[in-house]
């Protein structure tokens, strides 16, 4: 009995030293912004939509391992198809992840600052073409590498995250890449639960051939938004 109990404490002390960061939850998450897409296509020409909501995002600090995956472009297709087909929306706010992921490593003890890199890999999906309707939309493969930021301030949690992706897919893609800039702001309310806010930025650049005309097309497409989420600590 006591070699167990002296094995259990030993557990603890390891899984409690393993686990240090946070876990933040858009999902249920709100957020909010815009997306602009300037196009040299005389057809398509420059619009702006607001950010799309619902979103699917999961962003995880652990001692060493950073995960994040975005099912929002995604998510959001699934929502809004019933709208869509009943012209209740006028264009798609599908920008984002589609079923993309990060996996990253961050050097460093302790629980005050640890940062390191990752990598990108995934499906992603941008509104190209002024469509309607979100699955009309076509995806594309994002490939890339980033660094990862973590810094803790009182009770307030902090990371940055910044990266450059490729962007392909041989049916309609010529060439494409971007940049994105993340940070959120997190902070215990309840116990080990509470809130955060992640500001974030992206910047796409696109060759491709439109589906509306079938021009090749150069396109930039740049996104601002502001998310807000439920956070778990450990």
């Amino acid at each position: 009995m006591k070699k167990i109990l002296l094995f259990s404490i030993l557990l603890n002390g390891f899984i409690s030293q393993a686990q240090v960061g946070f876990n933040c939850q858009y999902f249920p998450g709100l957020q909010f912004g815009k997306v602009k897409v300037k196009t040299d296509n005389a057809t398509l020409g420059t619009y702006k939509y607001n950010a799309g909501l619902p979103i699917l995002m999961i962003d995880r600090i652990g001692n060493h391992w950073y995960t994040n995956v975005d099912l929002s472009a995604l998510y959001y297709g699934a929502t809004q198809t019933n709208n869509a087909n009943d012209n209740r929306i006028k264009i798609s706010k599908a920008e984002g992840g589609f079923a993309s992921g990060r996996l990253g490593y961050l050097f460093g003890k302790g629980d005050q600052f640890r940062m390191g890199p990752n990598i990108n890999v995934g499906l992603s999906s941008s509104n190209l073409d002024s469509l309607k309707k979100p699955f009309d939309q076509r995806t594309y493969v994002n490939l890339g590498l980033g660094v990862v930021v973590y810094k803790k301030f009182g009770k307030i949690r902090t990371s940055a995250k910044i990266g450059y992706e490729r962007y392909s897919q041989k049916s309609f893609i010529t060439k494409g890449h971007g940049t994105y800039l993340e940070a959120v702001i997190a902070y215990p309310i309840f116990q080990k639960y509470g809130l955060s806010v992640m500001p974030c930025f992206y910047s796409k650049k696109f060759e491709y051939t439109s589906k509306g005309n079938g021009a090749v097309t150069n396109a930039k497409v740049t996104s601002f938004a502001i998310r807000f989420g439920l956070t778990k600590f450990f």
